[in-house]
């Protein structure tokens, strides 16, 4: 399958990378929170999505669901992965397009993967397929790889040598395609699992997997302000594993992952929050996406999708199952093109 992109063109605790013009540094504030109540009403956006089929996954014996291994070890009390050979045999045309050849441990993976393709590409979004590479499983985290935002890819950087080769092997398929600016970065972080777009703003984690340094140097690169979010709770390492963008005004997030001045920032943000209890966080509940108005994301997190449709949101609810050992969701799986060439 050979895809191909337009060329690109041509103290408040609040880091702005540049500078507003109407403040000098050290001066800059945060928007403050609106008081009009928000709409009801939700509208979609068209997005533009890439994937990469779990072709080696393989199972718990593969790769481990631990630190050691590189891979998001679990953030719930479930086993680290699932039994090999757990569904039918998947031979689907994202695999054939991809060059995939699924093992039977990937076959429940890639069923579930496939399942998640169709339902965005019904949604009418498009995706986008990055083919899989032996001895780089990690690869189908897609949304661990980079972070694009206006054409602009900022490549991950693993703290993790076993997942180290994953973002030259983005950046090199961005590049194939078109991506003229890029950037591999110095400082650690995990693409816009780590460091999450949200309007015009970046939130960054402060966390195990990102360095601060890696703030600056996206801010730079990428051009928005960067909001530095501090977790603290050892069960949420990833900052999307806490929070889920909704729109430019919504976030769904777990409190409770958050220090106190990482909260007053976001209550600064975004006028719209909807807090999420743990039993659904932990399952990863909030590794999910959002158009604007549908949000898709695990079935295991059913209070969750009541709250979202209690605030005006449709909910598509899919077995992630597979990969719920690595603590990963639906988020996880997919990577936001932001390319406003």
């Amino acid at each position: 399958m050979r895809l191909s992109f337009p060329p690109p063109g041509g103290g408040s605790g609040l880091l702005w990378l540049p500078a507003p013009p109407r403040a000098s540094r050290g001066q800059v504030r945060l928007p403050r929170p609106r008081r009009r109540r928000e709409a009801t009403g939700r509208r979609a956006s068209v997005r533009h999505y890439v994937m990469c089929p779990p072709t080696h996954l393989g199972g718990p014996g593969t790769i481990g669901a631990d630190a050691a291994s590189g891979f998001p070890y679990p953030l719930h009390p479930l086993p680290a992965g699932l039994p090999d050979g757990a569904g039918p045999a998947a031979s689907t045309e994202a695999g054939a397009a991809a060059g995939a050849v699924a093992r039977p441990g990937a076959d429940a993976a890639l069923e579930q993967w496939e399942r998640l393709r169709e339902t965005l590409l019904r949604l009418g979004h498009r995706v986008s397929l990055i083919p899989p590479r032996s001895g780089l499983p990690g690869m189908v985290f897609a949304a661990h790889a980079a972070t694009v935002v206006d054409g602009r890819v900022l490549g991950a950087r693993f703290r993790s040598t076993a997942r180290q080769p994953e973002a030259p092997a983005y950046l090199r398929w961005f590049a194939e395609r078109g991506f003229r600016t890029r950037l591999e970065p110095v400082f650690a972080h995990e693409g816009e699992i780590d460091l999450v777009p949200a309007g015009r703003h970046l939130l960054a984690a402060s966390g195990p997997h990102t360095e601060l340094h890696a703030h600056v140097e996206a801010g730079e690169f990428l051009g928005l302000p960067i909001v530095p979010l501090e977790l603290t709770d050892p069960r949420f390492t990833r900052l999307g594993s806490a929070i889920a963008v909704l729109t430019d005004r919504t976030i769904a997030y777990h409190p409770g992952a958050f220090s106190v001045t990482a909260r007053e920032r976001l209550a600064r943000l975004f006028p719209e929050r909807i807090p999420v209890g743990e039993a659904d966080a932990l399952v990863g509940g909030l590794d999910a996406i959002c158009d604007g108005r549908t949000v898709v994301l695990t079935d295991r997190a059913p209070g969750l999708a009541l709250q979202l449709a209690r605030h005006g949101f449709r909910t598509v609810a899919l077995d992630m199952s597979r990969f719920a050992g690595f603590g990963v969701g639906v988020r996880s799986c997919v990577l936001e093109l932001r390319d406003n060439r």
